[in-house]
């Protein structure tokens, strides 16, 4: 609360004047001849306290150069924010109002009450040389920003101080200023302008900066023009948070860091690459009876797996799958055995769609639309590895004369005359046998017996010159490859050597793993490596 007086008058000047009336009239005369025994007071409580710091002048305040006290506070200017009794030691004070630099207008919100209301001004600095500007554009030295991290203060002429707090998408949209900031490369671009209808405020058609090109009409014929909002380029200040990235070490990493990002995120999604929305539910049974059928809510699924109540997962072969109808049967011979009831059927269903867009929010558009319907709750959206076709193949076929123990792609010593003709009798390989493998026959004895080592298998077994050789994969039942007998030539010795390579209808991926710091929330952990795809098949 505060108190005000009227201005005082500041003399008195005694003037006799004889005043005379055209027509007779009666004057009827109030007086009192006596003071009133009491007097009145009146009490005003304000919310604001408004007064101008350059009334008669048409000048700009230069910003920081306010200071004025009002009773026993001292007011200061930071940026076109007013902050009284600031403490030296800690340069902290109480936000108390704002002042328009263009103006002169000073709006206080909070002072201290009851005290004397002199205004004496300590500080002030003006100019007419300051060009207001309504454009701002910056780059923040260091990047990438984090997202809604950036705040930008500056001060107007006519709206007193604006605060910007650009959001997720990098935009800031308000009254008066309108705005983008790219967070990846940090630079921040701000227009500053009030939209105003013309019609309204023809007061615009004289401003200095008119120009009928800056009208425009919307879908109603309103004429509108976006009037400039002017602010101080002094007064522009901004906060914000940037990521910066210990560069990655090749060393730990095992792979080359050259073409990865600087921050090691690689982007998962690509306009033209494949996306997969895949959603996954579980199904409890009522029971567990032998050749019984059990339906699934939802159809068209793409796995589905049988565990107990302790986790331990139930053999395939005990049950049988309609993927097509969301079904599955257990087996008429099916028994729980160790099994602990109830048992739940756990499963997914997918759309596999080519991804048309992919917007910084993450906001991903398919070419065509889904075939199911995803809840958010057990939904997951993830990217596929496109592998194309695969086929087991050998390559890099070559004879030299002695075994080094070098697993090298090309021959080691000199040449030799023996050879094997895979012209004619190509080594034989399946994708169900065949793995990626280094392989070398190693000729023992009279050079008719040989021995088979893997780089990575070690020895496998023994041949012959006289018989095809096709060593087993333990893993699958059949055989690694098929050395046909055929194609061995004449003039093998010992120690002679035939190497080739494999590779597998596989593709090789690397998984690597990123747990943020934390504190544990499970003593263990575990994921999957799920392959999709197509295989020719006989109809």
């Amino acid at each position: 609360m505060g108190s005000f007086y009227s201005p005082q008058t500041s003399g008195y000047t005694a003037v006799t004047s004889t005043l005379k009336a055209f027509n007779a009239d009666t004057v009827v005369v109030g007086y009192r001849d006596t003071a009133s025994s009491g007097s009145d007071s009146k009490t005003v409580t304000a919310t604001n306290l408004n007064f101008d710091l350059t009334e008669g002048f048409d000048e700009q305040i230069l910003a920081g150069s306010v200071r004025f006290r009002l009773g026993n506070d001292t007011f200061v200017d930071r940026g076109g924010t007013l902050y009284r009794n600031v403490d030296p030691a800690s340069n902290s004070g109480i936000a108390s109002g704002t002042v328009r630099y263009g103006t002169g207008a000073v709006e206080l919100t909070s002072w201290t009450p009851n005290v004397d209301n002199t205004l004496l001004l300590r500080s002030l600095a003006t100019t007419t040389d300051l060009p207001p500007i309504n454009h701002i554009s910056f780059r923040t030295p260091l990047i990438p920003v984090r997202p809604q991290s950036i705040t930008v203060v500056v001060a107007s002429l006519d709206h007193g101080n604006l605060t910007l707090t650009f959001d997720e998408f990098g935009k800031v949209e308000t009254d008066y200023a309108h705005g983008t900031v790219n967070y990846d490369t940090g630079f921040v671009d701000i227009y500053f302008y009030k939209k105003t209808k013309k019609t309204d405020n023809l007061w615009i058609l004289e401003e200095p900066w008119y120009d009928p090109l800056l009208e425009y009409t919307d879908f109603g014929n309103t004429v509108w023009i976006n009037v400039p909002v002017w602010v101080d380029a002094s007064s522009v200040r901004y906060n914000a948070i940037a990521y910066t990235y210990i560069p990655l070490d090749s060393e730990i990493l095992g792979l080359s860091a050259t073409r990865l990002p600087i921050d090691g995120r690689v982007p998962i999604f690509r306009v033209g690459g494949i996306g997969v929305i895949s959603a996954s539910k579980a199904f409890e049974l009522p029971d567990n009876t032998a050749g019984k059928t059990y339906s699934l809510e939802d159809q068209r699924i793409s796995w589905l797996e049988l565990e107990d109540s302790a986790g331990t997962k139930v053999p395939y072969n005990m049950y049988v799958v309609d993927y097509d109808y969301g079904k599955f049967t257990l087996n008429g011979d099916f028994a729980l055995n160790a099994l602990a009831p109830p048992l739940t059927a756990k499963y997914r269903y997918q759309d596999m769609l080519l991804i048309r867009d992919v917007q910084i929010n993450g906001q991903l558009t398919f070419t065509k639309p889904l075939t199911h319907n995803y809840d958010a709750e057990n939904s997951i959206v993830g990217s596929a590895l496109v592998i194309n076709d695969m086929q087991a193949r050998y390559t890099r076929k070559f004879v030299q004369p002695t075994w080094s123990n070098l697993w090298a792609d090309e021959a080691v010593g000199g040449a030799i005359s023996a050879n094997y003709n895979d012209a004619l009798y190509p080594i034989a390989v399946t994708n169900n046998g065949n793995i990626q493998e280094r392989w070398a026959l190693v000729f023992t004895g009279d050079g008719t017996n040989f021995r088979c080592v893997g780089e990575y298998s070690g020895q496998i077994g023994t041949g012959s010159v006289n018989t095809d050789f096709a060593p087993i994969n333990p893993v699958t039942g059949v055989p690694y490859f098929k050395v046909k007998k055929e194609g061995w030539g004449s003039g093998w010795a010992s120690g002679n050597v035939l190497r080739f390579n494999t590779i597998a209808a596989t593709y090789p991926v690397w998984v690597i793993r990123t747990v943020k710091q934390s504190e544990p929330t499970v003593l263990s952990d575990q994921f999957q490596i799920m392959l999709r795809g197509d295989i020719d098949r006989v109809v």
